[in-house]
């Protein structure tokens, strides 16, 4: 029997996580707010989290239930860990183990309780009152490092328990070793490139490059490397029935870095970022491909295209000593990159609208807690 997966994603993700999961040949997407649900096994849980760039994590939903009152949090996840449901041949009695230690999240959203704190806990109280009913004792909790990781969301009063199997998030690709002044998240720049269409081929240019991260998620996706490839810990690697062979096998793909020509070139003014996107992309094992310089990327005179020009410049509190940035990263595209394609992550006042060029698309996306735009361009 399949798993009911879900992938979550930051907002305005979702039609990108969708296409991955089904180039992955994953059936049954439905888009959520923030999320895709799908069917699959445990092997496609270990796949998506080893090959989805643009999501969160990969959860498991293990049971929903009326949670309209305390009483009722806890009487569902009880049912639950004295049932004997199984989910793809990982059976209750296992998961719940009480030598597993577990730790629980919450959100809620639209219900008579909204303290998030109190629906984890009924929910815990639930497991552990259960344990002690059908093991005799009860599991121990590890907020840092649990054997069990699981999350409870409770919306319009309906209570659903799922299981995180990524453990950190997806974005901590592992190559980030040192950062710059308000770096965007890996997997919102992995959408800015696969949002580009961009074919691999050319040079990818970032005149305000900060720690390279667009850089880096434009090689990967150039190269078809597995975003996961340098992590070193899973949750779903202490989960009962895990195959440590399959995992393994699984981990050859995108180990190598295959030969090509492409040509990662990055600017900036600051020497700080320029040494952490050096350092990053060293460590994600692109420094051959890798031309970085301390300058200006307004007067930076780039190579011949086509190419893809990609670009995260400063704004929120960013802003202020740069108001005039967008018409002049309009004039910079229609003189140095005519003929390339661009995208711009754009937030701020204005979103980017004061560029001066029509974008062909623009798409609303969350940059952590601000409102941003991707913005693609065809330069002619």
């Amino acid at each position: 029997m399949s798993l009911r997966l879900v992938a979550t994603c930051a907002l305005g993700l979702e039609e990108f996580l969708e296409a991955e999961l089904k180039n992955l040949g994953l059936s049954n997407c439905s888009r959520e707010r923030g999320a895709i649900a799908f069917s699959g096994t445990w092997d496609d849980v270990l796949r998506t989290n080893w090959r989805l760039r643009t999501a969160n994590r990969v959860l498991v939903e293990l049971a929903a239930w009326d949670g309209s009152s305390a009483e009722a949090l806890e009487a569902g996840a009880g049912r639950l860990v004295e049932s004997s449901r199984v989910w793809d041949g990982v059976r209750a009695a296992e998961l719940f183990d009480p030598r597993r230690s577990f730790a629980i999240r919450a959100t809620a959203a639209r219900s008579h309780i909204r303290d998030t704190r109190w629906v984890g806990l009924k929910v815990k109280d639930g497991i552990v009152d259960a344990q002690r009913r059908r093991f005799g004792r009860r599991a121990s909790i590890d907020r840092q490092n649990p054997d069990t990781h699981l999350r409870v969301w409770l919306s319009r009063d309906q209570a659903t328990l799922l299981l995180d199997t990524s453990g950190d998030p997806l974005d901590r690709r592992g190559y980030r070793v040192a950062t710059s002044e308000a770096p965007v998240r890996e997997n919102l720049a992995a959408a800015c490139i696969l949002a580009s269409g961009w074919n691999g081929q050319g040079a990818v240019v970032d005149p305000m490059c900060g720690s390279g991260t667009l850089l880096a998620e434009a090689a990967a996706v150039a190269l078809d490397l597995a975003p996961g490839r340098l992590r070193k810990r899973w949750a779903f690697e202490r989960l009962p029935g895990f195959d440590r062979a399959a995992w393994e096998s699984l981990r050859q793909d995108g180990i190598r870095l295959p030969e090509t020509g492409l040509r990662l070139i990055g600017v900036d003014q600051s020497p700080v970022a320029v040494e952490a996107a050096s350092a990053n992309l060293r460590k994600a094992g692109l420094a051959g491909l890798s031309s970085l310089e301390v300058g200006d990327g307004y007067i930076f005179q780039p190579p011949a295209g086509p190419g893809l020009l990609v670009v995260n410049p400063a704004y929120g509190e960013r802003l202020e000593e740069n108001r005039d940035q967008w018409p002049r990263l309009g004039d910079l595209m229609k003189q140095r990159y005519a003929g390339w394609r661009a995208l711009v992550l754009a937030g701020g006042e204005g979103l980017g609208k004061h560029i001066g060029l029509r974008p062909s698309r623009r798409i609303p996306v969350r940059n952590g807690p601000l409102d941003a735009r991707i913005l693609l361009f065809d330069l002619y």
